[in-house]
C-alpha cells in the first residue's frame, strides 16, 4: 500500500467527523418525529372528528347489548317445561330437610363448644404439668440452685 500524505490523512479524518455529525442530526430527528407519530395528541388536534368517531365506534363495541327480558305466559311456560324436561317438585317437601338441617346445625354448634372446652381445659392442665416438672434454668442452674 501507498503512503498517504498527511493531508488526505487529515482530509478523510475531516470528512468522517461532518459524517458523524451529520449521522447524530439524522438520528436526533428520527427519534423526535417517532415521538411525535406516538403522541395521541397530535392526531386528536389534527383529525379531531375522525378520533371522535373512533371513540364512539370502540365504545359501541366494547359496551354489551342489554339484555332482552322476556314475560312469557303460562303456556310458554309449560312448553319450555316440556322442551327441556323439567321437573317441579312440591315446596312442602323442602321444609322437613330445612328443620333438619337447623336442628344439625345446632347439634354441630353444641358439640363445637363442648370441643373448644375440653380442649382449653386439657391445654390448661398440660400447661401445668409442664411448668411443675421441667426444671426452670437460668444461665445454666436450676432453679433455687445458689452457686
Amino acid at each position: 500500500m501507498a503512503q498517504m500524505s498527511s493531508s488526505e490523512a487529515d482530509a478523510i479524518q475531516r470528512q468522517m467527523r461532518e459524517l458523524r455529525a451529520e449521522l447524530r442530526d439524522d438520528v436526533q430527528d428520527f427519534v423526535v418525529s417517532a415521538h411525535k407519530l406516538g403522541d395521541i395528541g397530535n392526531y386528536v388536534r389534527a383529525y379531531p372528528w375522525l378520533c371522535a368517531g373512533a371513540a364512539l365506534a370502540a365504545g359501541y363495541l366494547v359496551v354489551p347489548q342489554r339484555a332482552v327480558i322476556m314475560k312469557p305466559d303460562a303456556e310458554a311456560l309449560v312448553e319450555l317445561a316440556r322442551k327441556h324436561q323439567l321437573v317441579v317438585k312440591n315446596s312442602d317437601e323442602a321444609s322437613p330437610k330445612k328443620r333438619r338441617s337447623l336442628m344439625g346445625q345446632l347439634i354441630s354448634l353444641a358439640a363445637a363448644t363442648l370441643l373448644q372446652g375440653g380442649v382449653k381445659i386439657v391445654t390448661a392442665h398440660l400447661t401445668e404439668t409442664l411448668a411443675n416438672t421441667a426444671p426452670a434454668r437460668s444461665n445454666g442452674h436450676a432453679k433455687g440452685a445458689t452457686p
